[in-house]
């Protein structure tokens, strides 16, 4: 009777199981909205390569300073489990490895999950043929795989080992993001990295050498460059971390973000270089970023107002006061800019784009206005989607989203930027290639017309 009942199961749940997702580079998602069965999850990771034989996979529980928890919850090929088997091993080989990981059973002290591969011998990534890595549930019957990120040697080059995913706290929610960062080290860098120790170098008892310096900026830094790890947002007064980096760092140095989320908001009060290197610092209400002083400048940076309210100025994402002269390299926002010659003017914007359900395999496009004070670049981060015309001039113009043979059952979510100046507006952008949808052909997502308030 028992059988009959598993098999029942899986076939009611076979009938209303969910599209495993493609996930790109840099995406992020709720678990929520994967599974509301299971608070019991799994990452595997497959790799694949002619060159490389040998990998070293390990997951990193990291306290909200950027730092190794507990020696404990390093979870690794000489440590298969953490305490209350709150993340185990559960299999391992040469090019593969399957943690799985209770929620429930993660202490407060740990913030962020990091999924980590590093070569165990002489190599780069550059060597990697199609990889994978899937997040999958874990502990119910009939487990379903929730999401693939796919990878290559083709988005690295000298890496010697990559962060792949993390599952992080964010607003009382665990999330998952699929990082693809490399790390110019091999798996002691990663330890030390986290703040760890090698057993041997505890033993000696002599301060290690640094493995992996900071990443090294555009230009040299006029007097320091600092590295600024993202804290969880979680954890109460986290969100002043930056500020008060900011505050401690010298002036006319440099601070060097590693890639991630901090939240704000925060002033720039002296000169200093704030390095994104692709981070993103976000408020629910604005100013998000302010710059009080001259000599300021913002270089591969994301700045977002993710929730305004009617408050004044909550929908501002960059404010630079007058005189300040910020030079500006690479910023995206989501928001509304002040102070900014490049940014001023009317801009009519869709607030966000959705392509709905679209054609998998097929040519598709899909159409909607702008208005916009200065000539613009247009580009998205989604790989598959083109934007035509990639550049317009002042005025109004249409523009064309065109996805063209895009797998079945992928889901889409990143943006398209606007760019002039040094600066970047961003739309919002989604939607799913499904396999049996109507193939889109000129769909009109949304007009100047329509919108409300000069959005």
């Amino acid at each position: 009777m028992s059988q009959i009942h598993d098999e029942f199961e899986a076939y009611l749940r076979s009938q209303t199981a969910t599209p495993m997702q493609s996930f790109i580079r840099g995406q992020r998602a709720k678990l929520s909205q994967f599974s509301d069965r299971t608070r019991r999850f799994s990452v595997q990771i497959s790799l694949s390569s002619a060159h490389l034989v040998v990998f070293d996979f390990v997951c990193f529980g990291i306290d909200a300073r950027g730092q190794l928890s507990d020696d404990r919850y390093m979870v690794f090929f000489n440590q298969k489990s953490a305490p209350d088997d709150a993340i185990q091993l559960e299999t391992l080989s040469d090019k593969a490895a399957k943690f799985v990981f209770d929620l429930d059973l993660v202490p407060p002290s740990v913030a962020r999950l990091v999924f980590t591969v590093s070569i165990d011998g002489a190599g780069t990534m550059a060597d990697l043929t199609p990889s994978t890595l899937q997040l999958g549930e874990d502990g119910v019957s009939s487990p379903q795989t929730l999401l693939e990120y796919r990878f290559s040697g083709a988005d690295f080059a000298g890496e010697s080992a990559l962060m792949l995913a993390e599952i992080y706290r964010k607003d009382g929610e665990w999330r998952f993001w699929a990082q693809g960062q490399g790390f110019a080290g091999n798996l002691s860098a990663l330890l030390k990295h986290f703040g760890g120790q090698e057993i041997e170098d505890a033993a000696q008892n002599t301060p290690p050498a640094p493995s992996m310096p900071p990443p090294a900026p555009v230009s040299p830094p006029a007097i320091a460059s600092v590295v600024v790890t993202p804290p969880a947002p979680a954890v109460a007064n986290a969100h002043n971390a930056l500020q008060m980096a900011i505050n401690d760092a010298p002036i006319g140095g440099t601070l060097q973000l590693v890639r991630g989320e901090f939240q704000g908001p925060i002033v720039v009060d002296k000169p200093l270089v704030l390095d994104g290197n692709g981070a993103v610092v976000w408020a629910q209400n604005g100013p998000v970023v302010r710059v009080t002083s001259a000599g300021v400048t913002l270089r591969e940076l994301e700045i977002e107002a993710t929730a305004p309210d009617a408050a004044p100025h909550g929908d501002v994402a960059l404010w630079i006061d007058e005189g300040a002269n910020t030079i500006l390299q690479s910023v995206r926002v989501r928001g509304e800019i002040v102070g900014v010659a490049a940014a001023q003017g009317q801009w009519r914007l869709p607030p966000a784009l959705n392509l709905g359900e679209f054609a998998a395999r097929e040519n598709n496009s899909f159409g909607f206005e702008i208005e916009v004070p200065h000539a613009c670049d247009l580009k998205t981060n989604i790989t598959g989607l083109s934007i035509v015309p990639p550049r317009v001039e002042a005025g109004r113009a249409s523009v064309e989203v065109r996805a063209g043979g895009i797998g079945g059952d992928t889901f889409l979510a990143g943006h398209i930027e606007l760019s002039s100046g040094g600066i970047g507006r961003t739309i919002p952008l989604s939607g799913r290639s499904t396999s049996g949808a109507p193939t889109a052909q000129g769909v009109c997502l949304w007009r100047v017309d329509s919108a409300q308030n000069g959005a």
